[in-house]
C-alpha cells in the first residue's frame, strides 16, 4: 500500500508542476525585476547624458564669455537644477579636450542613484549608480576685424558690387549682416545678433580658400571700450579744446627804417644804439644794404620796409643771443632779398614777405604778433608769405596770428629736430593756411619740451598742387579743423584735432611732393578726431572724418608701440557725438594700418572708394555701423585683445 501510494504520487504531474513552479517563481520574479529596473537605469543614464551635454555646453558658453570657471560652474549647475538634478550630483571641470586637438573643454559629470525594489530579492543592493559625462570643446576664437557695434542700427551692409576680404578674421555685427547678390564677404566667421540669419540671397558670405565658415549668433562687445590708448587720447581732447590764444609781451618802441635808394636808412639805423649800415656803392645810389649791430644785448626798431629791388643783410654775423625788437612790422615788399642773422626776434605787427623776395632768418626765437593790414584772402596773419621765406633752426615760434603761405610760395619754419611751435589764429580763425601750389615745411619738434600747437584751423585751401610737411612730434595739438587739398606728409606722433579731419574736403587731390605722388602719408601716426565741428556742404557734410576728391595715395600707419599702439584713427567716443567717417568720390588706394575706431558713428565707403591694409599690416574697422557701397575693403586683426567669435561644440 505504501509503495503504491508513493508510486502514484510520483506519477501525478499536477503536483510536480506546482512544486517546480513554487521553486522557480521567486527567481523568475527577480529576473523580471532586474530587467525592468535595469531598463529604468538605462533610461536614467540617457537622461543624465542629455543633462550632462546641455550643462557642458552652457558652461562652455559662459566660460567663453567671461573666462571664469566660477561662471562656468554656475551655468552648468543651473541647467542641472532645471532638470531636477542637484548640484551635489554634478561635477564641472575645465580639461583638455578628448578630441586631442589641443583645445580646452568643459567636462560635466552627472552621477545619480536609481532605487531598486524587486532586484533586492536576488541579492542586489538598494540602489543602482548611474553616471554620464559630457564634453563641450572651446573652439579657438576668431578675432573680429570688421565690427558694427550698434544693436539698433543696420549692422554691416554691403551694396553696389562691394567686396570685403577678411580671410584671417571675423565680421561681427550687433544687428544683422546684409550681403546682396553681387557683393561678397570672405571671412572665417560671421557673428550676428539679429532675429534672422545674415541676408545672403546669392551665397555672398564665403570661407577663404581651404578654410571653413561659421555663423554665430552672439553679442559682440566693443573691444576698445576700455583700451587705455583710446581713453587717454580722447581725454586729452579737453586739454586741447581749453587752449587760449597766445599773447606776446609788449615790444618797446623803436626806430623806423626804410631801405631804399637814398641814404635815409643809414641815418635811421645809426639812431639805434650799437647799429650802423653800409651800402655796396655808397648812400644815395646803392641797392644792397648791410646792417651791423654789436655791443648791446637788444636793439629796438619800429617798422622795417624795403623798396623794390633792394637787398638787405641784417646783422647776419650777429651773436645768437642778440634780441631784436620791432614795435611795428617787417615788410619787404618786392625787394630782392632780406637776410637776418640768428637771435630772438620780437615783431609786434607781423612779417609780410612780398612776391619775388627771398627772406631768410637764422636760427632763433620768433615772437610775432598779427599784422594790422590784411594778407591775401582778406585775413590778418602773423606771417604772410607770398614768395620764399626760410627760418633756420632749431627755432622757437610763438605766432599770435597764424601763418599764410600763398599760391606758389615756399615757407620753411625751422630745421633739424628740436623746433617748437605755438601758433594762434588769424583774424579768420586759421592757424595755418596754404594756398594752391605752395610748399610748407615745419621742422621736427622732438626735443624735450618742444611743442606743436595750432590754436586754429590747419587749412590747405582749394586749388591743389600744394605740399605740406608737418613736424615729427610726440603730440600735435590742433584746436580746430584739419582740412587738406594737396599732398601732406605727417611726421610721426599723435594728432589731436578737436574739429573735423577732411582730406579733400577743399578739393584738390594727389600731388607730387619731393618727387613722390602723395595724398597724405604718415608713419607711426595716430589721428584723434574730436568731431566738435563738421563740414557743412559737399560729400563730406556732417562727417567728422572724410576722404574725398579722388585721393588715391593715402597711407597711414599706426605706431607699433607706445600708448596708441595699433590705433590709426580714433573718432568721437562720447555717445552724444554720432558723427561718422566716410571714404567717397573715388578715394581709392587708401592704405590704413591699425584700428579705425568710430564707436558711435557710421563708417562708410562709397563712390568706388577703397580701403586696404599694406603688406604685412592690419586694418580693423570698428564703427556703430559699417556701410560699404561700390568699393573694396581688405581687413585683418590689429589688436590681439579684439572681439572674437569663439564657438563651442560637443565632442563626446
Amino acid at each position: 500500500m505504501v509503495i503504491n501510494f508513493l508510486t502514484g504520487f510520483a506519477r501525478c504531474r499536477r503536483a510536480s508542476v506546482t512544486t517546480v513552479a513554487a521553486l522557480v517563481l521567486p527567481a523568475l520574479i527577480g529576473m523580471v525585476g532586474l530587467v525592468a529596473e535595469y531598463g529604468h537605469g538605462l533610461l536614467s543614464k540617457v537622461e543624465n547624458q542629455r543633462v550632462a551635454d546641455l550643462a557642458a555646453y552652457a558652461g562652455a558658453l559662459a566660460y567663453n564669455a567671461t573666462s571664469s570657471t566660477t561662471a562656468m560652474t554656475t551655468a552648468a549647475d543651473n541647467v542641472a537644477a532645471l532638470n531636477n538634478i542637484p548640484a551635489s550630483a554634478v561635477s564641472v571641470t575645465l580639461v583638455s579636450s578628448p578630441s586631442g586637438d589641443g583645445q580646452s573643454a568643459v567636462d560635466v559629470q552627472v552621477a545619480t542613484q536609481v532605487p531598486l525594489l524587486l532586484s533586492q530579492m536576488v541579492g542586489s543592493g538598494p540602489q543602482l549608480p548611474v553616471s554620464s559625462t559630457g564634453y563641450a570643446e572651446l573652439e579657438a576664437g576668431v578675432p573680429a576685424c570688421v565690427i558694427a557695434l550698434k544693436a539698433g542700427g543696420t549692422g554691416v551692409t554691403l551694396s553696389g558690387g562691394t567686396s570685403v576680404t577678411a580671410p584671417a578674421c571675423a565680421v561681427a555685427s550687433n544687428n544683422t549682416v546684409t550681403v546682396p547678390c553681387g557683393d561678397t564677404i570672405t571671412t572665417k566667421s560671421v557673428a550676428y545678433n539679429s532675429a534672422a540669419l545674415p541676408s545672403e540671397p546669392c551665397g555672398g558670405i564665403v570661407a577663404p580658400s581651404g578654410g571653413t565658415l561659421s555663423m554665430v549668433k552672439t553679442v559682440t562687445a566693443d573691444p576698445l571700450a576700455t583700451n587705455s590708448g583710446v581713453t587717454t587720447a580722447t581725454a586729452y581732447l579737453a586739454t586741447v579744446a581749453g587752449y587760449s590764444n597766445p599773447s606776446l609781451a609788449a615790444v618797446p618802441n623803436g626806430q623806423d627804417v626804410a631801405f631804399g635808394y637814398n641814404g635815409n636808412a643809414a641815418t635811421q639805423v645809426a639812431s639805434v644804439p650799437g647799429c650802423s649800415t653800409t651800402t655796396t656803392t655808397g648812400p644815395g645810389s646803392g641797392n644792397t644794404w648791410t646792417v651791423n649791430c654789436s655791443g648791446q644785448s637788444s636793439y629796438n626798431f619800429g617798422n622795417i620796409t624795403l623798396s623794390g629791388g633792394i637787398t638787405v643783410n641784417f646783422n647776419t654775423g650777429g651773436a645768437a643771443n642778440s634780441v631784436y625788437n620791432f614795435s611795428g612790422s617787417i615788410d619787404d615788399g618786392s625787394a630782392t632779398a632780406l637776410t637776418f642773422g640768428p637771435g630772438t626776434y620780437n615783431i609786434a605787427k607781423g612779417l609780410n614777405a612780398g612776391g619775388g623776395v627771398k627772406t631768410t632768418f637764422g636760427a632763433g626765437t620768433f615772437n610775432i604778433g598779427q599784422m594790422t593790414s590784411a594778407c591775401s584772402g582778406g585775413a590778418k596773419f602773423s606771417i604772410c608769405n607770398n614768395s620764399t621765406t626760410v627760418f633756420g633752426g632749431p627755432s622757437v615760434f610763438n605766432l599770435a596770428g597764424g601763418v599764410y603761405n600763398g599760391g606758389g610760395a615756399s615757407l620753411t619754419l625751422g630745421s633739424g629736430s628740436t623746433n617748437s611751435f605755438v601758433i594762434g589764429p588769424s583774424s579768420a580763425g586759421d592757424a595755418v593756411v596754404a594756398a594752391g601750389g605752395s610748399k610748407t615745411v615745419f621742422g621736427d619738434a622732438t626735443g624735450t619740451g618742444d611743442l606743436f600747437q595750432l590754436i586754429g584751423n590747419l587749412n590747405v585751401i582749394s586749388g591743389g598742387g600744394s605740399c605740406m610737411t608737418i613736424s615729427a612730434a610726440a603730440q600735435h595739438d590742433i584746436k580746430g579743423n584739419f582740412a587738406s587739398a594737396g599732398g601732406t606728409l605727417l611726421g610721426s606722433g599723435v594728432y589731436t584735432v578737436t574739429g573735423y579731419i577732411g582730406l579733400g574736403v577743399n578739393g584738390g587731390g594727389d600731388v607730387t611732393c619731393n618727387g613722390v605722388d602723395i595724398g597724405i602719408n604718415g608713419t607711426n601716426v595716430t589721428l584723434v578726431d574730436g568731431g566738435a565741428s563738421t563740414p557743412t556742404s559737399g560729400s563730406c557734410a556732417g562727417q567728422s572724418f572724410c576722404v574725398a576728391a579722388g585721393y588715391s595715395n593715402i597711407t597711414l600707419t599706426a605706431p607699433s608701440a607706445g600708448t596708441t599702439a595699433e590705433l590709426v584713427v580714433i573718432g568721437p567716443t562720447s555717445t552724444s557725438n554720432t558723427t561718422g567717417a566716410t571714404f567717397t568720390e573715388g578715394a581709392s588706394g587708401t592704405t590704413l594700418s591699425g584700428a579705425f575706431y568710430y564707436p558711435n558713428g557710421t563708417i562708410s565707403l562709397g563712390g568706388s572708394a577703397s580701403v586696404g591694409n599694406g603688406v604685412g599690416q592690419c586694418l580693423e574697422l570698428i564703427g556703430s555701423q559699417v556701410t560699404l557701397t561700390g568699393g573694396t575693403t581688405a581687413a585683418s586683426t590689429c589688436i590681439s585683445s579684439g572681439a572674437t567669435t569663439s564657438t563651442v561644440r560637443l565632442v563626446q
